[in-house]
Formats: C-alpha cells, sequence, structure tokens
C-alpha cells in the first residue's frame, strides 16, 4: 500500500474512511482525494469554491489555442457586424486606425553605416536612394494585388481586418502592372485560412496553420475563395503555401496578428472581450430611442357614437397598413367606434440617468481597447492638463500598436521590396543575400507616425523649443511629430524662402539668432600684436 503524502493541515485516514474503504473502497477513494485536494488549497480567494458569488464560477485551465479556436468563428461574425452597424464599434476603430496609422506610415532608411563601412556622405546618398524608389511603388497600386490601395492604404486595409476579425495575411506575388519592382501584396481575410476537412483530426494544424515542435509556423492553407462568398462561389478549394521558401528561406506570408499567450496561433478580434456589453448598450439605446419617440407623439383619439368612421380629419393609414390598424403619430387624429377605448403606457422620457449610465459603460470600454474615455466620444470637456494626459497615454497605447504594425507587416514588406529592387540592379547592397547581419544592417529604417494631437498650439511650441535647447530632442524629431515632415527638406525649404525674402528686401541677408533658436557666431579673436 503506498504511502500518502505528508502535508500540512491533513492527519490521514479517520477511523469512518477505513470503513468506508471496506465498504465502498471506489467512493473511499474518492472521498480522500477531495480531502486532499482540499488540504492542499492555497489561500487567493480569487480561488475559492466555496464563497457564495464563485460558487458557480467554472473556468477551464486551457491552452490558448484550446480557449480560442473554437470561437473565431462566431467572434468575428459578431465583431463585423458591430462594426458595420454599432457606432462606437465603428468609431473606436476608427480612432485606433487614424491614430496608428493616419495617411500611412513613410519609410524612413537608417543604415548602418559603421557596421557596412559608409562615409556618411555614402549613407545618406544610399538612404535618399531607396527612400525614392520605395515610395515610388508604395504610391501606386501596382502594389497592391487587386490594384486598387497604394502601399500606405494597404496599412489602413491590414489595421481593419486586423481589429475586426483577429489576424490577417499577406502574400508576396508579382505585379500585375508595370511598376519599380514586380512585388505585389495580396491582403488575404481570416476566414480564408482554415484546416482542410480531410486533415481536421492532425495535431499539428490549427485553424489552418501547420506548425513544429516549438509552435513556429510551417505552411497555411488557404481557400480558393471566402467561404462566406456563397453567391458567386459553389466549390472551395485548399491551396498549402509555405511559411518560409525552401531555398531561399524568404518568408512568403506574413501573419499579421497580436499575440497575447504563449503558443497563440491565431489571432483574436479586439472587440471580443466587451461584444456582449456593446449588443447589450446597443439594445438599451434603440430602446431610449424608441420610447422617447413615442412620448414626442401627440395623437387624438375621437369616439364616434355610430361607431362609424366619419371623421373628416381622421390620419389615413399609412401604405401597406390595413384598415383596422392604428398608427401613432406627430399630430394624428384617429377615429375609433364607441365601444373602442385606448390605454397607453406612459414611458416617462426624458431618462435623466441615460448620460451617466452611458458614460460609465463607455469608460470601461475605453479601458478594454486602450482608448481614454475622451478619445473614444471625441468630446474634450476636462482641464487642459486633465486631455493632455489623456492624449499622452492615447499616444502610448498607439505606438504600442504602431510598432507591432511595423514589425509584424511595413518593415518585412519593406525587405520584400529591397530584394526585387537588388535583384533589378536599382540598388547595390554588397553582402545582402550573404549575410544575415549585412541584411539588417542595410534593411534598418523606421517609419514616420502620424501627427499628434495638439490641444493649445501654443504651449506645444514652447515646449517643443524648450526640449530642442535642453538637449532633450532634435528638431528633426519635433518637425516628425508636429507635421510629420522631413526636417531637411524644411530646412532646405527655409533656405530657399529666406533667399526669396532677401532678395525682395523683406528681411535682413543674416537672420537674428535670438529669433530663430540658432546659436549666436562666436565674436572673431583679434590678431595680437607681435612682440617688440
Amino acid at each position: 500500500m503506498s504511502r500518502l503524502p505528508t502535508i500540512p493541515g491533513f492527519t490521514g485516514p479517520t477511523m469512518l474512511d477505513r470503513a468506508i474503504n471496506v465498504v465502498a473502497p471506489v467512493y473511499g477513494a474518492r472521498r480522500m482525494q477531495a480531502r486532499v485536494q482540499i488540504a492542499m488549497a492555497g489561500q487567493y480567494a480569487g480561488a475559492k469554491s466555496n464563497k457564495t458569488a464563485l460558487k458557480s464560477w467554472q473556468t477551464n485551465p486551457g491552452s490558448a489555442d484550446a480557449d480560442t479556436l473554437g470561437d473565431l468563428t462566431t467572434l468575428r461574425a459578431r465583431s463585423r457586424d458591430l462594426g458595420r452597424n454599432n457606432p462606437i464599434a465603428r468609431g473606436a476603430r476608427a480612432t485606433a486606425k487614424s491614430h496608428t496609422v493616419g495617411t500611412g506610415l513613410k519609410l524612413r532608411s537608417q543604415i548602418d553605416r559603421e557596421m557596412l563601412g559608409l562615409t556618411e556622405e555614402q549613407a545618406e546618398k544610399w538612404e535618399r536612394n531607396a527612400e525614392k524608389l520605395f515610395d515610388l511603388w508604395a504610391c501606386s497600386t501596382a502594389c497592391d494585388v487587386s490594384l486598387t490601395q497604394n502601399f500606405y492604404q494597404l496599412q489602413g486595409l491590414v489595421f481593419d481586418t486586423t481589429f475586426e476579425s483577429g489576424d490577417s495575411f499577406i502574400l508576396r506575388r508579382k505585379a500585375k502592372m508595370r511598376s519599380v519592382v514586380s512585388l505585389a501584396l495580396a491582403v488575404i481575410e481570416a476566414d480564408r485560412v482554415d484546416t482542410p476537412q480531410s486533415m481536421a483530426a492532425d495535431p499539428d494544424i490549427r485553424s489552418g496553420v501547420r506548425i513544429d515542435e516549438d509552435g513556429a509556423p510551417l505552411s497555411y492553407f488557404f481557400l480558393s475563395e471566402h467561404p462566406g462568398d456563397h453567391y458567386f462561389r459553389t466549390y472551395l478549394d485548399y491551396q498549402e503555401i509555405p511559411a518560409f521558401g525552401q531555398e531561399s528561406g524568404e518568408r512568403m506570408v506574413l501573419h499579421v496578428y497580436r499575440r497575447l499567450r504563449p503558443e497563440q496561433t491565431r489571432g483574436v478580434p479586439e472587440l471580443a472581450p466587451i461584444i456582449e456589453i456593446l449588443k447589450q448598450l446597443d439594445r438599451y439605446t434603440e430602446a431610449e430611442i424608441m420610447a422617447a419617440v413615442v412620448s414626442s407623439f401627440f395623437t387624438v383619439f375621437v369616439k364616434s357614437d355610430s361607431g362609424d368612421d366619419v371623421l373628416a380629419g381622421a390620419t389615413d393609414p399609412l401604405p401597406g397598413m390595413g384598415k383596422d390598424e392604428i398608427t401613432l403619430g406627430s399630430g394624428a387624429i384617429v377615429s375609433i367606434g364607441k365601444e373602442e377605448d385606448v390605454v397607453a403606457a406612459n414611458p416617462a422620457r426624458n431618462n435623466s440617468n441615460f448620460d451617466p449610465f452611458m458614460s460609465a459603460i463607455l469608460r470601461q470600454i475605453g479601458v478594454a481597447l486602450s482608448i481614454p474615455y475622451e478619445l473614444l466620444v471625441m468630446h474634450f470637456e476636462a482641464s487642459y492638463s486633465a486631455s493632455r494626459a489623456a492624449l499622452e497615454m492615447a499616444a502610448k497605447f498607439f505606438a504600442e500598436r504602431r510598432e507591432w504594425l511595423v514589425t509584424t507587416f511595413c518593415q518585412p514588406v519593406y525587405e520584400w521590396f529591397l530584394t526585387d529592387a537588388i535583384n533589378a540592379g536599382l540598388i547595390d547592397a554588397p553582402g545582402f543575400f550573404g549575410s544575415a547581419v549585412r541584411r539588417a544592417a542595410w534593411a534598418k529604417a523606421l517609419w514616420k507616425p502620424p501627427t499628434g494631437l495638439v490641444i493649445d498650439p501654443v504651449k506645444e511650441a514652447e515646449a517643443d523649443k524648450l526640449n530642442v535647447d535642453l538637449g532633450v530632442t532634435t528638431l528633426e524629431s519635433v518637425t516628425l511629430t508636429r507635421n510629420g515632415g522631413d526636417w531637411k527638406q524644411v530646412t532646405e525649404q527655409r533656405g530657399r524662402e529666406h533667399a526669396a525674402r532677401v532678395a525682395a528686401k523683406l528681411e535682413p541677408e543674416i537672420l537674428d539668432p535670438s529669433k530663430t533658436g540658432l546659436p549666436k557666431p562666436e565674436p572673431e579673436a583679434k590678431p595680437k600684436k607681435a612682440d617688440a
């Protein structure tokens, strides 16, 4: 007989336990196991099952995929429905995209010139050339396999579909029309990646993604058409596309999603935690609107002694209504019989609690979506300091999402572009294909964020000037943050404008350093007289 473990608070089997084991050994073993589990229980109140508030709370400690994959189809459909019909969900998505992507993140090449052995002038020339070529490709709809959007607009599309569906996929395709390079992108919605029925029992295929023993993707199963496109397609076929090229090792598919747990294979819609709240709030709002509309109607009911509808001013039935149907309306006059009566429930509107209740729920929604309440409802009524704090908090959330989008989409696409541009002879990057270190040095880049909100332009400008004077930021960073411009181009343009104004005698040839923020020139040292 195996010995029971020594557990604090557990004294071993009692005489009653021994008696039960003789009569009903199976029940006795279960009883003993339950006693051991109770003795081993921790001290967290949230894990107790004997509390009234927690008795009916049953949860299962499943893996990331077990907790997610079975619900994705329903979550996507409901999330998209809210995005179409719920103003809060639609506004939250638009706000998040506007502050994360804006009109599109612009490339700013910043190669590691020391690693590559380049001078400052050589690096500057290479970076400007790469930026111009990439922008020419990105501004053309040839970069989209559907010939509909340019690369900057595709960034917004990828963000939107990932926000609503949880993830999206980008395939590397060949351009259908002449472009700077032959690269084109195909953005695939999440529903088109699924497991074929014949492979449903394969544990290594998770919702259309074949993974290895470490959870890394090996290949993806793409449907030939969207499964919801049943009005136009009757037959669906699968195509397995490898995640990486077998010979080149190049990434062939980009899977854009936010990974919230280890070993999570597919993404979850951003609205998933608040789908129920949004739907209930939608119903509540609709009920309040209907009650307010009914309360606003002023309808007169006229009884006739004969029971005939003889009132000349009676309101005619609306189109599609029967002659015996009655409808309320603004200023409506309805004739009824002498034996008939009208009993109406008074909705007693306006509801004074509607706005405070909505505000409280919207604050919870803002917390779930990492969007401050003021920005979620597009209404700033607090002080400058409070509004500024809300924007600073939002900026951190949006910066995190922007970094995620750059890492999973923008930067890999730029490396695809460099590969094609180098192969086409448009860019010279020695060692790009032979060394992972030199490849990373050539592809290093920043992506310009959208401009931030400015509540008080004067205070913001004074703060920028102070930070530049203190040396904690640069003019380039300020220019990028305030208007998304290029500091070098702005400086060159200012020089041309200054020269034009000097020629027109509108300002002196040498600007006053005290008014420009530039350092004052050092006075020239007077030559010393030679010793006699």
